[in-house]
Protein backbone atom coordinates (compact mmCIF):
# COMPACT_ATOMS: atom_id res chain seq x y z
CA UNK A 1 0.00 0.00 0.00
CA UNK A 2 1.44 3.17 -1.03
CA UNK A 3 1.06 6.65 1.11
CA UNK A 4 -1.25 8.09 -1.09
CA UNK A 5 -3.37 5.05 -0.75
CA UNK A 6 -3.41 4.81 3.07
CA UNK A 7 -3.94 8.29 3.16
CA UNK A 8 -7.09 7.92 0.83
CA UNK A 9 -8.16 4.70 2.74
CA UNK A 10 -7.93 5.18 6.21
CA UNK A 11 -6.26 8.86 6.89
CA UNK A 12 -8.47 11.07 5.70
CA UNK A 13 -11.40 9.46 7.09
CA UNK A 14 -10.25 8.64 10.25
CA UNK A 15 -9.64 12.69 10.51
CA UNK A 16 -13.12 13.34 9.52
CA UNK A 17 -14.14 11.17 12.12
CA UNK A 18 -11.49 12.63 14.83
CA UNK A 19 -13.03 15.58 13.85
CA UNK A 20 -16.75 14.91 14.45
CA UNK A 21 -15.62 13.44 17.66
CA UNK A 22 -14.07 16.64 18.96
CA UNK A 23 -16.68 18.66 18.25
CA UNK A 24 -18.12 20.28 21.16
CA UNK A 25 -16.80 19.44 24.66
CA UNK A 26 -17.98 16.37 25.38
CA UNK A 27 -15.09 14.27 27.42
CA UNK A 28 -16.68 11.07 26.22
CA UNK A 29 -16.59 11.70 22.76
CA UNK A 30 -12.97 13.15 23.24
CA UNK A 31 -11.89 9.89 24.78
CA UNK A 32 -13.34 8.10 21.20
CA UNK A 33 -11.61 10.66 19.71
CA UNK A 34 -8.09 10.07 21.50
CA UNK A 35 -9.06 6.05 20.87
CA UNK A 36 -9.51 6.71 17.14
CA UNK A 37 -6.11 8.97 16.80
CA UNK A 38 -4.25 6.63 18.41
CA UNK A 39 -5.40 4.01 16.01
CA UNK A 40 -4.87 5.69 13.19
CA UNK A 41 -1.25 6.54 14.10
CA UNK A 42 -0.80 2.77 14.98
CA UNK A 43 -1.81 2.40 11.47
CA UNK A 44 0.53 4.99 9.90
CA UNK A 45 3.59 3.12 12.01
CA UNK A 46 2.57 -0.08 10.73
CA UNK A 47 2.40 0.82 7.15
CA UNK A 48 5.42 0.74 5.42
CA UNK A 49 6.15 4.19 3.58
CA UNK A 50 6.24 7.60 4.47
CA UNK A 51 6.99 8.11 8.42
CA UNK A 52 6.27 11.44 8.26
CA UNK A 53 2.52 10.77 7.97
CA UNK A 54 2.62 9.08 11.81
CA UNK A 55 3.98 12.35 12.92
CA UNK A 56 1.44 14.47 11.44
CA UNK A 57 -1.26 12.30 13.08
CA UNK A 58 0.48 12.41 16.21
CA UNK A 59 0.84 16.54 15.83
CA UNK A 60 -2.46 16.08 15.99
CA UNK A 61 -3.36 14.79 19.21
CA UNK A 62 -0.44 17.25 20.82
CA UNK A 63 -2.33 19.40 19.38
CA UNK A 64 -5.55 18.49 20.56
CA UNK A 65 -4.30 17.23 24.28
CA UNK A 66 -2.55 20.97 24.17
CA UNK A 67 -6.15 22.71 23.93
CA UNK A 68 -7.56 20.63 26.80
CA UNK A 69 -9.73 18.58 24.78
CA UNK A 70 -11.19 15.91 26.98
CA UNK A 71 -9.43 17.24 30.21
CA UNK A 72 -11.20 18.94 33.20
CA UNK A 73 -10.75 22.34 31.05
CA UNK A 74 -13.96 21.40 29.52
CA UNK A 75 -15.88 21.23 32.41
CA UNK A 76 -15.56 25.30 32.64
CA UNK A 77 -17.86 25.77 29.27
CA UNK A 78 -21.04 24.72 29.24
CA UNK A 79 -22.47 23.36 26.02
CA UNK A 80 -25.29 24.79 23.77
CA UNK A 81 -28.11 22.87 25.11
CA UNK A 82 -27.15 23.96 28.58
CA UNK A 83 -27.05 27.91 28.67
CA UNK A 84 -30.09 28.72 25.84
CA UNK A 85 -32.54 30.67 26.93
CA UNK A 86 -35.03 30.31 23.67
CA UNK A 87 -37.35 27.39 23.01
CA UNK A 88 -38.61 26.18 26.16
CA UNK A 89 -41.78 26.16 27.75
CA UNK A 90 -40.61 27.84 31.14
CA UNK A 91 -41.24 31.25 31.01
CA UNK A 92 -38.87 32.35 33.41
CA UNK A 93 -35.41 30.91 31.02
CA UNK A 94 -37.42 33.38 27.96
CA UNK A 95 -35.90 36.34 26.60
CA UNK A 96 -37.97 39.76 27.55
CA UNK A 97 -39.20 40.04 24.28
CA UNK A 98 -40.45 36.96 23.66
CA UNK A 99 -42.16 37.04 27.10
CA UNK A 100 -46.32 38.11 26.27
CA UNK A 101 -46.83 41.44 26.91
CA UNK A 102 -48.64 43.04 29.74
CA UNK A 103 -51.87 44.76 29.60
CA UNK A 104 -52.89 46.99 31.83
Amino acid sequence: MTTLQAWLIVGVPALVVVAALFTGRSAVRAMFGYLALAATLVFFVVVPGDPISAAVIGLAAVFLVATGRGTGVDDDFPEHHENRKRMTTDPSHALPEELPAQRG
